[in-house]
């Protein structure tokens, strides 16, 4: 497995997230253990198409047992998402010059069903989840501007783990996403109210809780003053909804769609919205415009004349 191990350390040094290494690195695995077993190839380079078809149609036919339950395929985009570690993968080795060709390059991924957000939040509901939280005690502040800050911009978690004090600025009134996804950078404008929770969390709680001068991650753990994780995230929104008695299954990419939902809603431009969340192609963001078929079952019945009523 000593290619997985390089593999991972190219990822690292092109700066992908820690999150999708782990990911590519254990899919890889699964690939190269598949191959070893099921393969009588003796080199990597001996890969043809037809043997990542055959991995392919493998996956598709795989069944994951759990105990209790019964065995379940792999979802289609599980499936995708092995797929693609597998092409980063052959992209490596190509670009490395350890294989004479790149047996994926025509691997096609299966084509995903586009599902509607679930659980997104109302209007109603995302106020509620904000100003439940209150301000007074220190932590209580730090969270109530991590709130802020992803419903005002719909940044992704790994984005607001990454924040460093740099890309604040509360005059101008915008956050810098430092190599987001794709790794790429963007300047998103933050609410008045996320800029008024950001300008009360970096005056009174962020100095009490980053004890070492050289931590500059804006949002740091009211225990050991480093910087916030996942699960941390995660806990804080699921406290939110709790207080707010948010009956719905809320997370961080909750209060993503939210922001993207309501400012449809409210007439912003699809590619505007594009721009906010930072999504490389315009079909990631419309996903959001589906999201709207109440408003138009309502203009439909309200409007349509074979749905007027006498």
């Amino acid at each position: 497995m000593l290619l997985a191990e390089r593999f991972d350390e190219w990822l690292a040094a092109i700066n992908y997230s820690p999150k999708t290494r782990v990911n590519y690195k254990r899919d890889v695995r699964v690939f190269l253990e598949w191959l070893a077993e099921n393969i009588a190839v003796s080199t990597i380079g001996e890969v043809t198409p037809a043997h990542l078809q055959q991995y392919q149609m493998w996956l598709y036919n795989y069944e994951r047992a759990e105990e209790g339950k019964e065995s379940r395929r792999l979802a289609v985009g599980t499936q995708a998402c092995r797929l693609a570690a597998v092409r980063k993968f052959f992209s490596w080795l190509s670009a490395e010059q350890q294989i004479a060709y790149n047996p994926a390059s025509a691997l096609q991924p299966p084509k995903q069903p586009q599902r509607l957000p679930a659980n997104v939040l109302t209007r109603s509901e995302a106020k509620r989840l904000l100003e439940c939280t209150p301000t007074e005690r220190l932590r209580d502040a730090r969270d109530r501007a991590i709130l802020e800050v992803l419903y005002s911009t719909g940044v992704r978690r790994a984005e607001l783990i990454g924040l460093t004090i740099y890309d604040v600025d509360l005059e101008g009134g915008t956050l810098r996403i430092e190599r987001g996804k794709g790794d790429t950078t963007r300047i998103v404008p933050i609410t008045d109210s996320a800029r008024a929770s950001l300008k009360l969390y970096l005056e009174e709680a962020r100095e009490v809780y980053a004890r070492e001068a050289s931590q500059t991650r804006l949002f740091v753990s009211s225990r050991s003053g480093g910087p916030l994780d996942d699960a941390d995230i995660v806990r804080i929104v699921q406290k939110a909804a709790r207080r707010a008695k948010i009956k719905k299954h809320i997370t961080p990419h909750s209060l993503r769609h939210a922001c993207a939902t309501h400012l449809l809603k409210g007439k912003a431009d699809i590619r505007q919205i594009q721009k906010l969340l930072g999504h490389r192609r315009l079909s990631s963001t419309e996903v959001y415009t589906h999201v709207e078929i109440s408003d138009l079952r309502e203009v439909v019945q309200r409007c349509h004349p074979r749905e007027k009523k006498r």
